[in-house]
């Protein structure tokens, strides 16, 4: 039997009622679960007091004013359709990220069957115009345009993969330890951090400005090799195996990685596996040779000069926090 479609109504005074930086900062967390061939949604707010809704994988979207979306896949599949403007479908694969305008039209959020995890921050536009300043009008031309001209936009016509440091300023904020005053205060720092360096910072800034061009089929495989590195840490990843799971040779598989993601495969791996391992100290309690084992090291010593290399500081340097 069908079931009716779920609508998600955009109220912009009561999403930004209890928001950051001056009421124009909002995050979300939403969770989707699949069991017996059904999938529930939680983490959205449908203005009744349910928590979890039985819905068929598209939800209908309506918002009363203009909206700055990023939207960050941490597990699953995300897509958001606007209705009037079709050629802006913004696709957004397991570990990646995207900004778009959101349309007042009306538009669809689609998760596809299975689990997902998404993270999403909803921006009102004149916060970036303020929190960017003359960068935002130099750096975002399109988007400042389509802002004045009330028409769609999307960031990158492929999704990036979420850098590890900007994964881990999500977890930050999912993770928050603070209560009362001091956690709206925590919040709006890393909320601020965390879109700066999205916007304007080394890694997702370089991604922006290259216009990659890669066959579609090759992207998916870059993409299902990034999501088997990420979920196979522990394990030896060796190039020859990656590039025998993208069907494609080692050269092109290293060159395409790097013209895809701004960064070497190897780079990637180690940044990858050392942010997993700070995570593990600083939220788990781990100890460093314990982490240095989940993320692929037999050798403590060896993990930590790498993770040396990598962070500018030695692990046991993270300990402190913990206890």
């Amino acid at each position: 039997m069908n079931k009716e479609m779920l609508k998600k109504e955009i109220r912009v005074s009561q999403l930004f009622r209890n928001g950051y930086l001056d009421n124009s900062v909002q995050f979300n967390q939403v969770e989707v679960t699949t069991k017996d061939n059904s999938s529930f949604v939680r983490g959205i707010d449908f203005s009744n007091n349910q928590l979890i809704h039985e819905f068929n994988s598209e939800i209908c979207v309506f918002s009363d004013e203009h909206l700055i979306k990023l939207h960050f896949s941490l597990e699953g599949t995300y897509c958001y359709q606007p209705l009037k403007h079709i050629k802006y479908l913004v696709q957004i694969p397991e570990n990646h990220c995207n900004m778009f305008y959101y349309p007042t039209t009306e538009g669809r959020d689609i998760f596809f069957k299975g689990n997902a995890k998404s993270f999403e921050i909803y921006v009102k536009p004149s916060l970036l115009k303020n929190l960017l300043g003359t960068e935002f009008e130099s750096s975002f031309e399109k988007l400042n345009s389509a802002i004045q001209n009330s028409n769609s936009f999307v960031l990158w016509d492929k999704s990036k993969f979420i850098p590890p440091s900007i994964r881990s300023k999500i977890n930050d904020i999912i993770q928050c330890p603070y209560n009362g005053e001091i956690r709206k205060t925590y919040l709006e720092s890393k909320l601020t951090v965390l879109m700066i360096d999205f916007l304007l910072g080394r890694q997702t800034s370089k991604l922006s400005k290259n216009n990659v061009k890669l066959l579609n089929s090759d992207y998916l495989a870059l993409v299902r090799v990034e999501d088997h590195i990420r979920k196979n840490l522990k394990e030896p990843l060796k190039i020859l195996d990656l590039a025998d799971l993208a069907g494609i040779n080692a050269t092109k598989l290293k060159r395409d990685f790097k013209k895809l993601y701004g960064i070497t495969i190897f780079k990637y791996i180690t940044a990858l596996r050392m942010e997993v391992a700070k995570s593990l100290i600083t939220q788990d309690g781990a100890t460093i040779a314990h982490a240095a084992y989940e993320v692929g090291y037999a050798n403590p010593q060896h993990f930590t000069t790498a993770f040396k290399r990598t962070m500018g500081y030695v692990p046991r340097e993270l300990k402190p926090a913990v206890q």
